[in-house]
């Protein structure tokens, strides 16, 4: 069996919905891959990293995971230690996984380096760790969690555009509102109005791309 096999296993056995977020950002994410014309060996590098973005969580209670109320700030400093996990996770299974483990521990620094663990800034977080920051924060804010509802399509697609150039690299956060259009197969012009203006003030309950939203 595959790592990426056997790790989405794993996730199945602890919680389904980390396997089937897992999927739905490494979906996501081979098609923004096109979209940067990506080298076959990069490109399999993000897909691989987009799969296993999570699986450090497995050595996070589930009590935390599945906490249906605001963390504290202990329990957000334990969830952050995920991506830490998953790199050491990835490192100790095999050497030749160490590009991949690198894009892990990455996947939540900010494009304003205010992300963690390392706060990184810019260019100098990798792309693929910034291509599978915003696909995760995509379908996290698109999914029912144990603490809210999943928002709509036009809402997270605004949501990523709101933290452009904070929270996203732009041109990355263009690349996947592009590959979310197309795969639609369809946009309203409300949803491409909201995609291009980043407009979030519409039905806003609460600021979610800067919360738990993007936790993934």
């Amino acid at each position: 069996m595959s790592l990426a096999a056997h790790a989405l296993s794993l996730a199945e056995a602890a919680d389904h919905r980390t396997a089937d977020h897992a999927r739905s950002v490494a979906e996501l994410a081979s098609l923004v891959a096109e979209e940067f014309r990506l080298e076959p060996e990069a490109r399999q590098e993000l897909e691989l990293a987009a799969l296993l973005h999570d699986i450090g969580k497995l050595n996070i209670p589930n009590a935390i995971l599945d906490k249906p109320s605001g963390l504290t700030t202990v329990e957000r400093e334990v969830i952050e230690t995920h991506t830490t996990e998953g790199e050491a996770m990835l490192a100790r299974a095999e050497e030749s996984l160490s590009s991949i483990a690198r894009i892990v521990r990455s996947s939540h620094e900010r494009w304003d380096g205010t992300g963690y663990p390392d706060g990184l800034a810019g260019q100098d977080i990798p792309l693929a760790a910034r291509i599978v920051f915003c696909c995760d924060s995509y379908d996290a804010m698109t999914t029912d969690r144990p603490y809210r509802k999943g928002v709509s399509h036009a809402r997270a697609v605004a949501e990523l555009w709101a933290g452009a150039g904070s929270q996203f690299d732009p041109t990355v956060v263009a690349a996947v509102a592009r590959v979310l259009f197309a795969r639609r197969g369809r946009t309203t012009d409300r949803e491409m109005e909201l995609a291009q203006a980043g407009d979030v003030a519409a039905n806003r309950t609460a600021p979610l791309a800067s919360v738990r939203a993007i936790s993934g």
